[in-house]
């Protein structure tokens, strides 16, 4: 793809060329009627609002104070819409003008801002470009449909894009250190070398190069570049669709990023708490690993040390109750009591699969999963698979288990419960609301868990036949 056409980039910044410790950003709208403007930054996923500006005798809106910015791209909205531009703030530059007109944000003008004057001219530069992209791709389109030679048009075309390439390059390399090289960097490509091979192994090896050089033009170490609209598209890309979804492969690149980003410790903080979050709201099965490795390994270990005590506690708490039943951990074995009083040890149970329902007569859920779950058992106890549901009452409520039991019909496969919660199951099991699922296999090895009742029989089907290749296979 055209790199002019791919290159995504948000076109209205600037660098300062004063020194100080303080910052001083002046701004002069034109055609504007409204008394204030709004300033924003960009952090991570989020766009921050850092002042509101109200408009001076003199007509202009001053962005000052006296500790410096944290470097990186911030936003100028203007009202009604909040339409907006975006201007960089480098470390040590932060003192320059900026004139727009309101009806036209594109029409901007800069002092002080040597570095912004070479972007412009870069920006100046592609918006010419991509006119002349225009017309040949026009050209183009038109000798395809007359069946007409376009090879001296893709030529022209391939060389416009080497043009852009270049001044592009020359750009970085003359202003290494600037915002604004950070920003333009971000959009440079992988060059991925020829490999040898099958077409299957092709594409692995062009698909693990580029893996493995996704970040080598993202300045993870630089604080500026959590406050660019570039990183955490990069970062979420990398995490959600260049690593397969599974648990071990998402830990390996989380600590990949956070172990970039560790340098900048303002980005550090962030990604550690974002993935920390995102993992512990996850409804995706199996996720909850991620989340118990970003505790084990950042929040332990005092690696978050930011965290207060009381919540960190928590934050412990919650992994500690859920790293016993995580996919791929042997299932806790605990003794719970059949109607008459007999005992039975889960890990005494002994088939192919045996499926955990963890229930409650009153729970409305499980009123509607139940039916599914009977039928369930009726088609697959015949395939290997045993069945036990237990009733998470106690005390005086637990005699309505063995009522609903005969009411739901589930006296067909084993019904448990543990009046006076001596096996602590719903501890040991994380058992917080019902109905919760388990599939254990003939080890009692967890290998599915929190499904809905309507989505066992599918599950296990392709539970059964994963099983069946791998057998095949040795």
């Amino acid at each position: 793809m055209r790199f002019i056409l791919t290159f995504v980039f948000l076109c209205l910044f600037t660098l300062s060329s004063f020194a100080g410790d303080e910052y001083k950003i002046e701004f002069e709208v034109q055609n504007y009627e409204y008394d204030t403007l709004v300033i924003g930054v960009f952090y991570g996923d989020r766009q921050l609002v850092k002042d509101s500006l109200f408009r001076e005798s003199n007509g202009k809106f001053v962005f000052k104070g006296e500790e410096k910015l944290d470097a990186g791209v911030y936003m100028m909205l203007v009202q009604p819409d909040n339409k907006f531009i975006q201007f960089m703030v480098p470390e040590d530059d932060q003192k320059f003008k900026l004139k727009v007109d309101a009806n036209d944000l594109q029409k901007l003008e800069f002092k002080g801002s040597r570095d912004n004057e070479v972007f412009s001219r870069y920006l100046s530069f592609i918006t010419e470009q991509n006119k002349r992209l225009k017309e040949l791709s026009k050209e183009r389109d038109l000798k395809k449909e007359k069946d007409e030679d376009v090879t001296l048009i893709e030529k022209e075309l391939d060389d416009l894009d080497e043009s852009v390439l270049s001044y592009l390059d020359s750009i970085v390399a003359e202003n290494p250190e600037a915002i604004s090289s950070l920003v333009l960097k971000s959009n440079f490509n992988i060059d991925i070398p020829d490999f040898e091979g099958t077409d299957d192994e092709v594409s692995m090896a062009r698909y693990i190069y580029y893996k493995n050089h996704y970040f080598d033009h993202i300045a993870l170490d630089n604080d500026a570049s959590l406050r660019t609209p570039f990183l955490h598209k990069k970062v979420d890309y990398f995490i959600n669709k260049l690593t397969p979804q599974h648990p071990d492969s998402i830990i390996e690149s989380i600590d990949r990023v956070l172990e970039g980003v560790k340098p900048a410790e303002d980005t550090h903080m962030f990604y550690v708490s974002y993935f920390l979050n995102a993992y512990a709201k996850s409804k995706i099965v199996g996720m909850d690993a991620v989340y118990v490795h970003m505790v084990d390994k950042y929040y332990k270990t005092g690696l978050a040390d930011w965290v207060d005590q009381e919540t960190l506690l928590k934050i412990v708490d919650r992994s500690e109750k859920i790293k016993p039943v995580l996919i791929g951990k042997i299932a806790p074995d605990v003794t719970l009591y059949r109607e008459d009083g007999i005992p039975v040890n889960i890990h005494d149970i002994q088939s192919e699969y045996l499926v955990l329902m963890f229930w409650a007569p009153d729970c409305g859920h499980c009123k509607k999963t139940t039916p599914f779950v009977v039928d369930f058992y009726d088609n697959y106890k015949e395939k290997g698979v045993e069945l036990i549901a237990i009733c998470t009452k106690h005390q005086k409520k637990y005699p309505s288990c063995w009522e609903a039991v005969k009411e739901k019909d589930m006296v067909r496969f084993l019904n448990l419960g543990d009046q006076y919660h001596k096996s602590r199951f719903k501890l040991k099991y994380n058992v917080t609301t019902t109905p919760k699922i388990f599939i254990l296999d003939r080890n009692k090895e967890i290998i599915m868990k929190n499904i809905g009742g309507e989505q066992l029989e599918t599950i296990m089907d392709e539970i059964i036949e994963l099983d069946k290749k791998r057998k095949s296979q040795g």
